[in-house]
């Protein structure tokens, strides 16, 4: 096979390849053996046709496709082997020459993964948040169990903050129903703010048996982009409005709610919890700051070709999560009025980032020398199986494109606790 680099940047390479007889020989048989078997031929056993007879019912145009794609194909792959090219995606191949089964040239253009500039992570220095608890996240905790416990009394008199109340609500926008923003029989604590702000004030005086419409702006930053910063009338049907009678915090209370005996173990115990929650998530936010601190000292290019997938990913993991709903992505893109070209605009930042990202942390990895190792890998999955134990969760672990998912992820997380450990250091 002879091989010819004709151009070379950064980031491309164009290249021709011929293939003489002998070496499309083997390629050649590999091709007629596949197709031998499709081939009913008069006189001959299934699967037995000379070549000359399977080229003649299959036709022989399909035959030499066939051979050529199986040659391009496999000379690609030495090539990329040959020359150690990391390469971004599948190449383009224009088709210079080919002589049935005697000779085959081909021209082949390829994306490199570019080079990647790393910051000077060794030297990155990062404070970590304090993690603070405020006594009164602790008496909120406690008010939480007593609300729980509380006798719950149906009142005649009108809604005050800390009361129940159960109602039917329905949502329109410019007189259409908002999906998402309609239910029956739904109970609300008021002051909870389990609700968009504003909403729990506007039942403030209401009684059972009233009726009340109102107008509430939801957040710019709404989780449910086709809700953001849209202004949304409600209608309310109030069912009942009751008084919760607290208990008072004593040790049978304690005993009642939880496994402890004084008031005095039960909020250290809250205190050890809000702790716990608390210290996951600055250390999430850390891990964010360190990773972040990384992509902007860091000079790169992220491949337009992989950008690409990871927006086909995004894209699907959208029309999962809009499935969970009840939502298809067209009707996502009529309620949110978007088009799809809006859609991958809004989602191209983030799979820059990710795409970025992934880059980097490999060539942290290769330059701090690590890796996972075969058993690690087992070892991990052994631990997922114990951990879900339904059939499907057990096959899908076993498939070797999961396997590449927890490789890549222990891995990405050994990366990320070395960056850490620098910008750590004191």
């Amino acid at each position: 096979m002879e091989t010819k680099i004709t151009s070379t940047t950064e980031t491309q390479v164009e290249f021709i390849v011929t293939l003489n007889e002998a070496e499309l020989k083997p390629i050649v048989k590999h091709v007629f053996d596949e197709l031998r078997p499709k081939v009913k031929a008069a006189g001959f056993r299934p699967g037995k046709a000379p070549d000359n007879i399977v080229e003649r019912e299959l036709g022989p145009a399909y035959v030499q496709n066939e051979v050529m794609e199986h040659a391009v194909q496999d000379s690609y792959g030495k090539v990329i082997r040959e020359q150690n090219f990391a390469v971004v995606a599948p190449p383009k191949v224009s088709l210079e020459k080919f002589v049935p089964y005697t000779e085959l040239e081909y021209k082949g253009t390829i994306q490199l993964m570019p080079k990647v500039k790393l910051a000077k992570y060794q030297d990155f220095r990062i404070k970590r948040p304090a993690i603070a608890v405020d006594p009164a996240e602790v008496e909120k905790t406690i008010e939480d169990l007593r609300r729980r416990e509380a006798t719950r009394l149906e009142s005649d008199h009108a809604a005050k903050m800390g009361d129940e109340v159960v109602f039917d609500f329905d949502g329109t926008k410019g007189g259409e129903p908002v999906r998402g923003a309609s239910a029956k029989g739904h109970t609300l604590m008021l002051g909870s703010g389990q609700f968009i702000p504003g909403f729990e004030e506007e039942l403030v005086g209401v009684k059972a048996g009233d009726e009340k419409t109102f107008d509430i702006r939801f957040p710019k930053d709404y989780h449910e982009s086709t809700l953001a910063d849209q202004l949304v009338t409600f209608k309310v049907a109030v069912k009942t409005v009751t008084e919760l009678v607290l208990p008072e915090v004593n040790d049978e209370f304690v005993a009642k709610v939880s496994p402890f005996k004084t008031i005095k173990e039960l909020k250290a115990d809250a205190l050890e919890q809000i702790t716990n929650q608390k210290a996951e998530s600055v250390s999430k936010e850390y891990e964010q700051q360190v990773l972040d601190k990384l992509l902007k000292e860091s000079d790169y290019q992220t491949p337009e070709a992989l950008v690409d997938q990871q927006l086909e990913r995004m894209r699907t993991e959208l029309e999962q999560n809009l499935a969970y709903s009840g939502l298809d992505i067209d009707k996502y893109l009529e309620l949110s009025g978007k088009t799809r070209d809006d859609l991958d605009g809004e989602m191209r930042p983030e799979a820059e980032r990710r795409v970025g990202l992934a880059m980097i942390l490999t060539e942290v990895a290769a330059a701090e020398k690590l890796s996972v190792s075969a058993e690690d890998l087992d070892m991990e999955i052994g631990r997922m199986k114990l951990q879900y134990k339904d059939e499907v969760t057990q096959a899908e672990l076993d498939k070797p494109g999961t396997r590449e998912e927890i490789y890549n992820h222990l891995m990405a997380s050994r990366v990320i606790a070395k960056l850490i450990s620098y910008a750590e250091k004191k």
